[in-house]
């Protein structure tokens, strides 16, 4: 006898990888997901009746044209960010002093972005060559430095090239849309809220869309919603076995 469902899930990806079976690609989770879904396309060839003058069909065909599916991520960490940007990502782990850090130019009321996100709790020093400007000039934020509207420092114009001692965070840079659109191996280990029972889908090839979008301000949690395509894995052999995907579920 069956049972209702609600699905609940973990949800694992993988660079495809052809020279190996799906089960030994280097899966990662994903973390929170909160909605994992897949459906069909379909297109229908008909060839009317013409021997009736009341029309009706002769014979019809149906072809599936897509298999296609979306998920949406809640952790915005730096690997989720990088794929679905379609990207890398690098870790910087150095805190190590960057000292004279130059490009930058006074100007009341703007601001500097440093390279790198600051240690706000490591007080930077601003400076014209030998000059330091007062710290009341200026106020510092982890993405630079905030100038004042009027400078009081003595000998400083607007306009003036300075420099930037300050202690980086440890940070991962994401850089996007680098790379074309990766194939992923995505695995589903899933549960029936309603019995407890499992149920788990993989994915051999799918095509990963890039984030349909990113939200860096609101007020709800933000959602990483990134769309596939199924695409035929022709290294799948097996007499019987979909080229597509698989699902497996409790008897």
């Amino acid at each position: 006898m069956g049972s209702a469902f609600i699905g609940k899930a973990k949800v694992y990806i993988a660079p495809y990888a052809s020279g190996s079976a799906f089960e030994a690609r280097t899966f990662r989770y994903v973390e929170n997901c909160s909605n994992f879904q897949f459906g069909f396309a379909e297109e229908e060839k008909k060839l009317l009746d013409y021997a009736s003058a009341s029309g009706g069909v002769d014979a019809s065909v149906k072809r599936i044209t897509d298999v296609t599916g979306s998920l949406d991520l809640r952790h915005l960490t730096a690997d989720n960010l990088a794929m679905a940007l379609w990207g890398t990502t690098t870790t910087s782990s150095s805190v190590a002093a960057i000292t004279g850090e130059a490009g930058y130019t006074i100007s009341p009321g703007g601001f500097a972005p440093t390279k790198k996100p600051i240690d706000t709790t490591v007080a930077p020093v601003v400076k014209k060559g030998a000059t330091v400007i007062s710290t009341a000039d200026y106020t510092v934020t982890a993405g630079g430095i905030l100038f004042a509207s009027t400078i009081s420092t003595v000998g400083i114009t607007p306009g003036d090239a300075i420099t930037i001692d300050y202690t980086p965070q440890a940070s991962a840079s994401i850089q996007s849309l680098i790379s074309t659109a990766p194939d992923v191996s995505i695995m589903v280990e899933g549960v029936n809220e309603v019995d407890g029972s499992y149920v788990v889908w993989r994915g051999y090839k799918c095509k990963l869309g890039v984030a349909s979008g990113i939200s860096l301000i609101g007020d709800d949690f933000a959602t990483l919603t990134v769309s596939f395509a199924v695409q035929k894995d022709e290294t799948i052999v097996t007499a019987g076995k979909s080229k597509y995907f698989e699902m497996q579920a409790a008897a």
